[in-house]
């Protein structure tokens, strides 16, 4: 009889002098078997994702690259439906007038036109970026949940983007960021 079992799969595990049972070995074939049929299912619904993301992404270029006044039509690949999808690019961008505190609920923008109640919206300086919700619109004043970080004036303010999540087949909202890039004439 074993003493111990193995971290992940619970195996059995001798130590020493201890006996080798039968039943041990074939509960440890049985425990393998069903952990491999579980990786075999989930290595197959990757497999089926990859080649639904390798067509759509194929469909998805040549009417980005190839037709580029094809004003914003692009198929929806994520769903498994297939099927046509029209999108437009969301140009709605501003900046705030004023530096902003922790906690604000108000913020005064260059120009509120382009934005609605009830949207999302980012808002991101050079250290601090955040999601939040517009939950009303006076002019050029935006009242929104409270915001979690402080702000300088001339943050930017724009509607939320969206990224595509394959994994999780949906559209998820990324955090603003900024990278280097370097350029190298040749």
């Amino acid at each position: 009889m074993s003493s111990s079992t193995t971290p992940t799969l619970g195996l059995h595990k001798w130590i020493g002098t201890e006996k080798v049972s039968r039943a041990e070995i074939v509960d440890n074939f049985d425990k393998i078997d069903a952990e491999a049929a579980l990786t075999r299912a989930e290595i197959e619904n990757l497999r089926l994702l990859i080649a639904r993301l390798d067509t759509g992404w194929g469909i998805a270029d040549e009417i980005n690259f190839r037709f580029p006044d094809n004003r914003g039509i692009f198929y929806d690949i994520l769903d498994g439906q297939g099927g046509r999808v029209t999108a437009a690019l969301d140009r709605a961008l501003t900046y705030t007038t004023a530096a902003l505190t922790a906690g604000a609920t108000s913020i005064a923008v260059g120009d509120a036109s382009g934005f609605a109640a009830g949207e999302e919206i980012t808002i991101f300086d050079d250290e601090n970026a955040e999601n939040v919700a517009i939950t009303a619109i006076s002019g050029n004043t935006l009242t929104v949940t409270a915001l979690t970080h402080a702000y300088k004036a001339k943050a930017t303010v724009g509607r939320t983007t969206a990224v595509t999540d394959a994994v999780g087949a949906r559209m998820v909202f990324p955090a603003w960021g900024t990278c280097d890039i370097t350029v190298v004439e040749a």
